[in-house]
């Protein structure tokens, strides 16, 4: 009986040991030469089921074109590598996998050594972490009551589009609104049922928005509302719309109907009330102001530049 030399039975124990899934296949045919134990585990498929077939014969591998573009870029590049590879168990077990192929010399011929490593926990994880990360920035862009977004993201919003548009030359528009006699509303019917009319205008101003505008919560009842590339027309329009909308709103509360929502609404553009972002929000404010002082359901817009620039 022919005994394994040390450098063999050193090889052997290594493939039998290793925590990574192996096999070896021939480099001119591509069939199946050996497969280690760890691999036969990880799979569920008996190590028959694997030798003397090629790659892309053997269950977990079958319509995955990467096992048959794997074996071609062997002959050209001798190494291959997938870091995203998706394979199935038996037992139907889904799971992925690093995949890596290199071709070196066996007693002047030559053999492909496949590692096959399971990283789906460290996928797993890493996805975990980039969902809590991104969760994390949501919410620190976020108001927590209506779900729009908060002014320090509005803030920064503003001063970024408003480089863009003056590098650009386009122009931007910005809508301040609050509610009429929302203080009275609450001491009437209790800072609750002020939520839910401060609920009402967020969906309201979630839905009625396009892509590229940013709706904000910017203190108590107060909103702002930048628009990128509007004009004075269009959002000069969209407060009108936003005003006449709102007095559709029939919130309830504990189950009454409350009185029709009213709203304030000021509004200033770019370049034509300001260039700054503190310019423009000082003229939607006056111009907020004006509309309260004219009455209940008014739209108001600013009439001169608010900065000596």
């Amino acid at each position: 009986m022919q005994t394994l030399k040390e450098p063999e039975l050193r090889y052997r124990r290594l493939f039998d040991t290793a925590r990574d899934g192996i096999l070896m296949l021939d480099a001119r045919t591509g069939v199946i030469e050996d497969v280690n134990p760890y691999l036969i585990e990880m799979l569920g498929y008996p190590r028959e089921e694997f030798l003397e077939k090629r790659l892309w014969e053997v269950g977990p591998f079958k319509d995955i074109e990467a096992s048959q573009d794997a074996f071609k870029a062997l002959a050209q590049n001798e190494y291959t590598r997938y870091e995203e590879l998706r394979l199935k168990a038996k037992n139907g077990r889904s799971f992925q996998v690093e995949f890596h192929s290199n071709v070196y010399p066996v007693d002047n011929e030559k053999v492909i050594q496949c590692n096959i490593r399971d990283v789906t926990e460290q996928k797993q994880a890493q996805d975990a972490l980039l969902k809590s990360a991104t969760s994390l920035r949501e919410q620190s862009v976020r108001d927590q009551r209506t779900g729009l977004f908060n002014r320090s993201y509005m803030e920064e919003t503003l001063r970024r589009e408003l480089l863009r548009a003056s590098r650009k030359q386009l122009s931007l528009g910005v809508i301040m609104l609050d509610v009429d006699g929302f203080k009275q509303f609450n001491a009437t019917w209790s800072h609750a049922a002020g939520d839910v009319i401060l609920d009402e205008l967020g969906n309201l101003l979630l839905r009625h928005f396009r892509g590229d505008d940013v709706p904000c919560r910017y203190g108590g009842d107060e909103f702002v509302i930048v628009m990128p590339g509007a004009s004075r027309i269009v959002t000069w329009e969209r407060a009108k719309f936003i005003s006449e909308y709102s007095k559709k709103l029939h919130p309830k509360f504990e189950g009454q109907i409350l009185n029709p929502v009213t709203l304030s609404l000021g509004v200033a553009c770019f370049p034509e009330h300001g260039s700054t972002s503190a310019a423009l929000l000082r003229a939607v404010s006056t111009a907020l102001d004006n509309a309260r002082r004219a009455g209940t359901g008014r739209v108001v817009v600013a009439q001169n530049r608010q900065e000596s620039d």
